[in-house]
């Protein structure tokens, strides 16, 4: 026999599906409720432990809730009543019975704001209560932020924090994910770019101008641009004239700042670079690339892409040996796992180990004694 707990627990899972019927304004009521209801036992007095405590909370005592039907059956050579079904005969008693009806109110305040404000999405509201749920006491900033695209075409000659919205400066950004299901759904299709997953490249929104920073790892490069260091725009920096025989790609500034001298290379910091590696690079598609990125799923993840675009990319330093000579200073990250299909065998080795076991070794362990010995292995001037 069903036990109250289960009764409440197998009624309140149906609180989306139920919601989601009656702002469609389908009949689903009575609304039963599948439910085990033999007997464990044979005798009165288990009859009565399994019977009871579900008849104390059922509409007939309480006034409302779910409703017992029953049935007779024959125990311990008496006719006994015993359920034949459970089900509620109204909303009402089921929003009572499962304690939601402050979380209906929520959600019907938000779908009704929404179809105020945008009709047209009324049957999309009625397919996604969870979203309504969740957005509830954000929905009136929500649907400002929406009337704001919906009357304003793009191209957006405004930075993010500049839209002339009445929400707090960082309320958009804060809300991408929200926003990005509504205006997906509301706006013309040629006023958002869905090959872009970033908010303001979506929404043809202004973006301030991500830089490659670069750093001269030998002197007869420096006369070509000036400096040891510098930083460009993506545009910019693939206007330099001139051919490096090696570049550097690393992940963080610290290793960046102190790689070893090497003979007609650069280096670049990975951290704005990796944001825009589509952007073509003409000097940097005739270099040998290596990338160096920390040993872990992430850093694997980020090689992959890379020879997405540039094919012919090494890794450096993100091998068996390189882990096994500092897993000392690994620490735990835990990590999805994608398919890389751009991997070798040993690097696709190692990314599930890492992945598997949560494992990750930052590059900065990596002593400089080391780089500059495995600098030597492939055979560089420095």
């Amino acid at each position: 026999m069903i036990t109250p707990n289960e009764l409440f627990e197998k009624s309140d899972k149906l609180f989306y599906k139920v919601i989601t019927s009656v702002l469609k304004e389908q009949d689903i009521f009575p609304l039963v409720i599948p439910s085990n209801k033999k007997l464990s036992g044979t005798n009165f007095s288990e009859l009565k432990a399994a019977i009871v405590p579900l008849y104390q909370q059922s509409k007939q005592v309480k006034g409302k809730g779910y409703t017992i039907e029953w049935k007779e059956k024959v125990v311990d050579g008496t006719k006994q009543k015993i359920p034949s079904k459970i089900f509620f005969e109204s909303f009402d008693d089921y929003l009572f019975y499962t304690k939601r009806i402050k979380d209906y109110e929520a959600i019907n305040n938000a779908f009704d704001n929404i179809t105020a404000s945008f009709n047209s999405l009324s049957a999309w509201a009625k397919e996604n209560v969870i979203f309504l749920f969740n957005q509830a006491d954000k929905i009136d900033d929500l649907i400002k932020v929406c009337i704001y695209f919906c009357n304003n075409k793009p191209p957006h000659n405004l930075y993010l924090r500049e839209l002339p919205i009445e929400v707090h400066s960082k309320f958009v950004e804060d809300n991408t994910t929200a926003l990005k299901k509504m205006l997906d759904v509301m706006l013309p299709a040629n006023w958002i770019n869905k090959t872009e997953i970033d908010f303001s490249s979506r929404y043809y929104i202004k973006k301030p101008n991500i830089y490659a920073q670069i750093r001269i790892l030998d002197e007869s490069l420096k006369p070509i641009i000036g400096y040891d260091e510098l930083a460009l725009t993506l545009e910019d920096s693939a206007l330099l004239n001139w051919k490096p025989e090696r570049v550097f790609i690393v992940e963080n500034r610290a290793c960046f700042l102190s790689f070893p001298k090497v003979k007609n290379a650069v280096a670049i910091f990975g951290e704005g670079f990796k944001s825009r590696i589509s952007k073509h690079i003409p000097w940097l598609a005739k270099a040998e690339l290596f990338c160096w990125f920390d040993l872990d799923a992430a850093g694997f993840e980020m090689l992959n892409i890379i020879r997405q675009y540039y094919p012919e990319a090494k890794s450096f330093l993100m091998d068996e040996k390189t882990y096994n000579q500092f897993s000392q200073f690994s620490v735990t990250s835990p990590y999805r796992k994608l398919q890389l299909e751009k991997l070798d065998t040993n690097e696709l080795k190692l990314y599930e180990f890492l992945q598997a076991n949560s494992m990750r070794l930052e590059q900065e362990r990596i002593t400089n004694y080391y780089i500059s010995e495995q600098l030597k292995s492939l055979s560089v001037g420095v």
